[in-house]
């Protein structure tokens, strides 16, 4: 589902408050293959929650980014562009029909009720999951005008057409759904530098989105003040010791259980309101954990501990090639998961618009 759109082909674009990154692929004989490729770190205060508060700055960045790209190739000059999860909406309505119904019709009554901004404020747009003769579920995103427009101006100075404007949830799935062919029902955890966004996908489609306040900077934060680190340290030690017991003495996992006991309990409360709200819901088999901020040792077994379902840490590389292993270690890989799904979108011109 995109906001805006045309027919080309183009890359995936990444945009973070602390990080640009960007991935094109070609289409292989039988899967995607990763041509292009980059990340480049923004200064603090340009983005502040996906807010462009520097535009100069900005497209400065975004320049240097495409300009030092790794890979073979020509870039293109059309992107499939992240909007950010706390200011983009995703919401599944089930629509009564008839013959005479026109489904835009019925989603701008409905809608009102479901978004904290008016239809006036707003960008958005819809995909039919399921439709017969007398009922249509549809999944809704939205963003507001201000976001797009501030987005749009910017990205035209910088001589970038933007071809889709993609929510983040959308890009995951596109990735370690739908390419990797998993169409389990699940939840999606992706924990970012700034936050965590959380998605229930069942039915073929994206449920509905979370967005909780734990982040990798703020683990990285508990971590330096309670050991007394630097902020690269804590990171290491993050990734070093983890959540295991036997290793650092258990000094991180202690530090950091209250963190983990929250996401828990947030991936539980997820569940349940799905069982309790959602029509015909089905039994939740899945956690896949992704982001930066998921290189953790042992965080998949704590959360299927404490939730009772079967939890894994994302593989981007299970059906596309990891083009550079020196790069693409297993922890950055998880950095690019939304760029990755943002790319793959960018083959997929067809479905750039597709309104019936």
């Amino acid at each position: 589902m995109s906001l805006f759109s045309t027919k080309e082909k183009a890359f995936g674009l990444d945009i973070s408050d602390q990080t640009l990154r960007l991935a094109q692929f070609s289409t292989g004989r039988k899967h995607p293959k990763l041509k292009i490729y980059n990340e480049i770190q923004l200064p603090v205060g340009c983005l502040v929650k996906g807010e462009i508060k520097q535009p100069e700055v900005f497209i400065a960045h975004l320049h240097k980014l495409l300009k030092t790209k790794i890979g073979r190739g020509q870039l293109s000059k059309e992107a499939v562009i992240s909007l950010p999860e706390t200011e983009t909406f995703l919401k599944t309505l089930n629509l009564e029909i008839n013959s005479n119904s026109q489904i835009p019709d019925l989603i701008e009554q409905v809608l009102p009720q479901a978004l904290p901004l008016s239809m006036e404020e707003i960008y958005w747009d819809y995909q039919i999951v399921k439709k017969d003769a007398t009922t249509c579920q549809v999944i809704v995103g939205a963003s507001p005008k201000t976001l797009v427009n501030d987005y749009l101006k910017i990205f035209a100075e910088a001589g970038i057409i933007p071809v889709v404007l993609e929510i983040e949830a959308a890009a995951i799935s596109n990735l370690l759904i739908d390419i990797n062919k998993n169409h389990v029902p699940q939840i999606v955890i992706d924990i970012g530098q700034n936050r965590t966004g959380l998605f229930l996908y069942d039915g073929d489609a994206i449920q509905f989105t979370v967005s909780l306040n734990i982040s990798g900077n703020q683990i990285d934060e508990v971590i330096s003040q309670t050991l007394d680190l630097t902020l690269p340290q804590a990171e290491e030690a993050k990734i070093i010791c983890g959540l295991d017991e036997t290793k650092c003495q258990g000094a991180v996992l202690e530090i950091l259980a209250p963190t983990i006991e929250e996401l828990a309990r947030e991936i539980l409360n997820a569940v349940n309101f799905y069982y309790e709200n959602f029509i015909n819901p089905k039994e939740i088999k899945a956690i896949i954990i992704c982001g930066g901020g998921s290189n953790m040792l042992n965080l998949a077994k704590i959360i299927k501990k404490s939730t009772d379902i079967a939890t894994t840490i994302s593989e981007p590389f299970t059906v596309i090639t990891n083009p550079n292993k020196g790069f693409f270690t297993p922890a950055k890989s998880q950095s690019f998961i939304t760029t990755f799904g943002l790319g793959l979108r960018g083959l997929q011109p067809e479905t750039f618009y597709d309104r019936p």
